[in-house]
């Protein structure tokens, strides 16, 4: 009887946790962030060499970001000394970008920072090149 009782036990524990899962999935909480960041490149993927960093910003409400100043860093993560910073230029529609020269490949770690009236906001990313 008790191999019995244990799995019922067991059977009542994993519904429990299915159970527990399903509601947690369904749970939307809104960001907080104050900008949304989307990179791209071009090209994409990027290479070693000249590519086209592009900076996608958005507000809260997801309206584009529009009169912001733009700096861009860039670190290779193994290579101590291996960095390049500029301000991207605005494009239209909230779009930023900025010429990067990856001399190497690996990844580098991009920083950016988001500076309009009052807002102050750094993002990073990890780039890799193959």
């Amino acid at each position: 009887m008790k191999p019995r009782y244990i799995w019922i036990g067991i059977l009542i524990i994993v519904a429990a946790l299915l159970a527990g899962c399903s509601s947690a999935a369904q749970t939307q909480e809104k960001s907080t962030e104050p900008v949304k960041f989307t990179l791209e490149t071009t090209p994409a993927p990027p290479v070693a060499g000249k590519n086209e960093i592009i900076l996608k910003l958005e507000d809260q409400d997801g309206q584009p970001l529009t009169g912001a100043t733009v700096d861009v860093s860039a670190d290779h993560t193994d290579m101590t000394g291996m960095t390049m910073s500029g301000p991207a230029t605005e494009q239209e529609g909230g779009k930023y970008a900025i010429t990067a020269d990856f001399s190497m490949s690996g990844t580098w770690k991009i920083t950016v920072y988001v500076r309009k009236e009052g807002l102050d906001v750094k993002k990073d990313f990890d780039l890799k090149i193959p």
